[in-house]
């Protein structure tokens, strides 16, 4: 994993600052989803840098400092997929005998710093299980099993990715960052949103109905896709586009 502190040189003390947030060391998950994270992670951090910004990444289940001091001298808010969220987050009991990796202490944390990044206006892009916490820290809830061998998973625990087309709808903006042209990405999930929360409007969906992208209304960059643009297989231009609008949103931020 690529360098997870600030470098000490002076010249970065203007520079665009992302905290990284994910579990990527959740429990009862098998060696190889775990690679899988890891390798995600490092992909989306040298996206990151790749836009000109830098980083810091922290352990969500097991976080060294609370969601404000974490946050302090960032100026965006980047949370990555990883395992299924506790149904007790957003209102229900298990359903399914599916889900995995569940770590009530990471829910906590990453709810913590989206509501905290939210309130002091910074962007926030979430992945995976990252967007299904941004609709869960709205109030929305999620479908706890959508079904095996979907276009969305291939294997148990969602380690195998799969592609498949993404419509944007018009006027988004990961419309606008993607010339509104439908995306081939690559998905691993077994859940998805269902209540869509309060001030979040569906910006993306599959061919079988699956919320694939959700944004904040209004002004605030806040942009959450169920996909992996992360994936070492997924388009790296597309990943790399939806980068630089976030780091873009984040310096125009700072620069304010």
């Amino acid at each position: 994993m690529p360098n997870s502190s600030f470098p000490a040189n002076s010249s970065l003390s203007n520079s665009v600052k992302v905290l990284i947030a994910g579990s990527l060391s959740a429990p009862n998950v098998s060696d190889y989803l775990t690679g899988v994270l890891r390798q995600l992670a490092d992909s989306a951090m040298t996206s990151v840098r790749s836009g000109g910004a830098d980083f810091r990444f922290v352990e969500a289940s097991a976080p060294d400092r609370d969601a404000g001091a974490a946050l302090e001298g960032m100026d965006a808010l980047l949370v990555l997929g990883g395992a299924d969220a506790d149904p007790t987050c957003y209102g229900q009991q298990p359903e399914t005998d599916t889900m995995y990796g569940i770590d009530p202490e990471a829910d906590r944390f990453e709810l913590s710093l989206m509501r905290e990044a939210s309130a002091r206006g910074m962007p926030v892009l979430g992945i995976c299980r990252g967007m299904q916490l941004m609709n869960i820290l709205h109030g929305g809830d999620l479908v706890q099993e959508i079904g095996p061998g979907t276009m969305h998973n291939s294997s148990v625990d969602n380690s195998i990715m799969t592609t498949h087309p993404v419509t944007l709808a018009p006027g988004s903006r990961l419309g606008a960052i993607y010339d509104g042209r439908t995306l081939s990405v690559r998905s691993g999930h077994h859940q998805a949103v269902d209540r869509v929360g309060e001030g979040l409007v569906v910006t993306a969906r599959s061919a079988d109905g699956i919320v694939e992208a959700l944004e904040a209304e209004g002004s605030q960059w806040m942009v959450g896709v169920q996909w992996h643009p992360e994936d070492p297989e997924a388009p790296r231009e597309d990943l790399d586009l939806l980068i630089a609008d976030f780091v873009a949103a984040a310096r125009a931020r700072q620069s304010a």
